[in-house]
Order: C-alpha cells, then sequence, then structure tokens
C-alpha cells in the first residue's frame, strides 16, 4: 500500500505542489473571509462559513482549472457540474467538522475551518483529478 501511495506521488509531484501552492491561497482567502464576515461583521459562524465558503470555491475552481491542470479556455459544462458536486461532498464536511469543533469541543469557528481543510485538501486532489477534471485532461493532452 504504501509503495502504491509513494508511487502515486512521485507520479503527480509537481501536479500535487500547484494544487498545494493553490490549496494555501485559498485556504487563506477562506480564513480571512470568515474572520472578515465572523469577527468583523459580527455574523452567526454557519453564515460566516458558507459565505466565506461560497467565495473562496470560485477563486479555487479557477486557480485549479488553469494553474494546477493546466486547462485553457472556457471551462465545460460537465466539469462545472461535477466540480458542484465535489463542492458539495466538501461543504458537507467543512459544516459537519466545524460543528463538531464548536458543539462537541467548545473550540472557535476558526479551528473548524483549519481541520476541515485537512479532510477537504486529500478529497478535492483525487476528485479533480480523476473526477472534475479528468475528461478535460486527457483531451488537452491528446490534442
Amino acid at each position: 500500500m504504501l509503495t502504491v501511495i509513494v508511487s502515486y506521488v512521485t507520479a503527480n509531484k509537481w501536479q500535487l505542489l500547484r494544487f498545494s501552492i493553490v490549496g494555501l491561497t485559498t485556504f487563506a482567502l477562506n480564513f480571512v473571509l470568515v474572520w472578515l464576515f465572523y469577527g468583523v461583521v459580527g455574523l452567526d459562524y454557519r453564515i460566516a462559513v458558507s459565505i466565506a465558503y461560497t467565495l473562496t470555491i470560485i477563486a479555487h475552481f479557477m486557480l485549479n482549472r488553469s494553474f494546477t491542470y493546466g486547462l485553457v479556455g472556457m471551462p465545460e459544462i460537465p466539469s462545472t457540474i461535477r466540480y458542484a458536486f465535489m463542492l458539495f461532498v466538501n461543504y458537507l464536511i467543512l459544516l459537519g467538522v466545524t460543528t463538531a469543533t464548536v458543539e462537541l469541543l467548545g473550540l472557535t469557528p476558526y479551528f473548524g475551518v483549519i481541520f476541515s481543510e485537512f479532510v477537504t485538501a486529500f478529497s478535492s486532489f483525487l476528485m479533480m483529478k480523476h473526477f472534475v477534471f479528468a475528461q478535460q485532461e486527457k483531451d488537452q493532452c491528446a490534442g
């Protein structure tokens, strides 16, 4: 199993690096937006997290599509729909982890956002590479 993981990481190392750069950038954006909407504006943490998430996913999609996967041109409708499905899954993870962090652990929503990022980072890379952008990536390499 470890051999398979090492082989996968080695084969995708540059894409994983670019994905990590985008991830860190969008994480910072998300965290600042949560701080702004929750800490400054004073919205309920669930609303603040939801607004921040929505704004961040737009940047996430565009940066990953162009920088991580090197796709150019207008996004195809099927990849946008697949991305929306991935976001829905990640949004449920975000809300679940944040709610558990606040309600069960008694920590602030900021920790919930941080904890959920670790989980969604892995699910996002795998879903984007093998589900969201997989066909477009193949088509662009072939063409």
